[in-house]
């Protein structure tokens, strides 16, 4: 049977099976895991998680064989055009399932893919869902999943644990993802390169390498004079090291400084007018590198900015194909879907987006999903940033890395729940959001999921407000409301009841209160006992920072001053 099966998928299908696979049945099995002879580390993971899973759900413990035949196996690692490397198709055939993928990530997401469609779920880094079932069918099955985007990162610290993000398919460059899991899509360095491309060291005996403002070559945290051709020699030069020292990185940072600051050159100002202004200027450079450094490293990418001076799109220049450029929509709402909103940075994001992807299909996008002046503040974006996905796909975007509580050891509003709703829309942009949001909570709140339902509902029905905006820099958010407060306090106060006799979705819920205990104190600072136990229950949950810039003793030593 098999033999037949692999002459069939030579020839560039698969054959049909019309009818349901009894996996178990029991609690037994007489089916093999099949991998393939010189199997990849992430295909034994496959693999070994199949097995694991299925015997914790049924008790049925399936043998791993290399390269054998069998009459009922699950066929692992086989090869099909146009999966790419993390794309796979799921089929079965005859008495056989097979999951075609990659040796990169495409396998081990086919098994997971077919562990999710039985059931299992990995909420958080510490809960996970395994149904019990002592008989296990599958049915007749022909699927092929291709990512939404070949570069998914929820920039949150919950999301980096490395099984978490390797099941949930988040391949960014900063989880904990290893040659185990079949790596990641990685960066070196991040961002905001010139002063490590041009150090800032050099002004001393190159000042020409720096920008001329208002008449005088500047140093310090500026850009750098990008039509002097040493500073494009200096730059090429740094990138083909790291190219060298950092072999596992897939695409490497060339992205001005997060400052204004640029040159007023008569050279440099006349690139600019020839390329539409400060983006079309930065652009020629960044393109010039890429040229360089594509011709040894063809497989290599560059990434730059369309961030603040460089948002809007140049003219008559356009990135080369191995350069990303990421679009970052920082003035943005993210309150209200970004097409029906009337904040006028969102509009001009909007524009900018439009007109960028006119003239590339390469695009990144920086998305920012939490306040950055209060990590802990309940961020009611979840009617947001599900549609601008969406719409990044529709521009043609092809990664999308979205900006969370990073700072310190998270902690940061609904960190959880939206590094699980995030990773599943950057998976697939067209999946039901708001339905993966009342599984999470049902899989994690448990008895109490409900009220905690309601509490979501209600902050997201009073952002909704289209009068009221809601940015990355922001202070008590307007729907945060002492009325709005008070209901939280009874929705808690319920949940609580509901899941007493569960410490898991007891401690979930713990740590779900400190966003609204933080607003509280906040507006209403003045209880030194409250501080004290709210202060302490952060440092259970490993809470460390408050803010981008703000630590959680800073910020407890400042309002211990307005306390008695």
């Amino acid at each position: 049977m098999l033999r037949s099966l692999f002459t069939c998928f030579f020839l560039g299908a698969f054959c049909a099976t019309t009818y349901a696979l009894t996996l178990v049945r029991d609690g037994r099995s007489d089916y093999v895991l099949v991998l393939p002879a010189k199997a990849s580390l992430s295909q034994q993971r496959a693999a070994n998680e199949l097995q694991s899973y299925i015997e914790q759900m049924s008790g049925a413990k399936l043998p791993i064989v290399m390269n054998a035949t069998s009459n009922h196996a699950i066929i692992l690692g086989q090869k099909e055009d146009g999966l790419g490397n993390e794309g796979f198709k799921i089929k079965t055939d005859g008495d056989n399932l097979i999951i075609a993928g990659s040796e990169v990530r495409g396998t081990m997401y086919g098994a997971d893919e077919l562990l999710e469609k039985l059931g299992v779920r990995w909420f958080t880094a510490s809960v996970t869902r395994v149904p019990k079932m002592k008989t296990i069918e599958i049915p007749p099955l022909d699927e092929t999943q291709i990512p939404s985007f070949e570069y998914r990162e929820p920039y949150f610290v919950e999301a980096w644990d490395k099984d978490w993000a390797a099941h949930n398919r988040v391949n960014g460059s900063s989880p904990h993802l290893d040659a185990s899991v079949g790596g990641k899509f990685s960066y070196y360095p991040f961002c905001h390169t010139f002063d490590m491309l041009v150090p800032q060291d050099l002004f001393k005996t190159h000042p020409e390498y720096f920008p001329l403002i208002k008449g005088k070559r500047t140093s310090g945290y500026v850009q750098r004079c990008l039509t002097n051709p040493d500073v494009l020699k200096l730059s090429i030069e740094t990138v083909e090291k790291w190219m060298k020292e950092h072999p596992e990185a897939s695409i490497y940072s060339v992205t001005q400084n997060d400052t204004g600051n640029w040159c007023e050159c008569d050279k440099c100002k006349a690139i600019q007018d020839k390329y539409g202004g400060i983006s079309g200027y930065n652009l020629w450079f960044v393109n010039q590198v890429a040229a360089a450094v594509e011709k040894d490293h063809p497989d290599k990418l560059i990434d730059t900015f369309a961030y603040q001076d460089t948002e809007p799109a140049p003219k008559n220049i356009a990135p080369r194909k191995n350069v990303r450029v990421r679009i970052c929509p920082i003035y943005a709402c993210e309150a209200h879907p970004y097409e029906h909103d009337s904040d006028p940075g969102t509009k001009k994001f909007l524009k900018a987006l439009d007109d960028w992807s006119t003239i590339t299909d390469t695009l990144y996008v920086w998305h920012y999903c939490t306040n950055f002046q209060h990590y802990l503040m309940p961020f009611a974006d979840f009617k947001q940033f599900p549609d601008s996905i969406r719409l990044y796909k529709q521009h043609k975007v092809r990664g999308v890395f979205l900006e969370g509580d990073y700072a310190g050891l998270g902690g940061g509003s609904d960190a959880e729940l939206r590094s699980y709703v995030m990773a599943k829309c950057l998976w697939n942009d067209r999946v039901d959001s708001d339905a993966l949001v009342t599984e999470w909570m049902q899989g994690v709140y448990g008895a109490g999921w409900k009220p905690m339902r309601q509490w979501f509902d209600l902050l997201h029905e009073k952002a909704s407000d289209p009068s009221h905006h809601l940015h990355v820099y922001e202070g008590i958010a307007f729907y945060l409301t002492d009325d709005v407060l008070t209901k939280g306090d009874q929705y808690f106060n319920e949940a609580e009841k509901l899941a007493a006799s569960h410490s898991a979705a007891m401690k979930a819920l713990r740590k779900a209160r400190l966003w609204l205990r933080y607003t509280k104190i906040e507006k209403h600072p003045g209880d030194a006992k409250e501080l004290a136990d709210f202060v302490k229950t952060c440092r259970e949950f490993g809470i460390s920072n408050v803010a981008e810039s703000k630590s959680l003793d800073t910020w407890a030593a400042e309002k211990a001053k307005t306390s008695s």
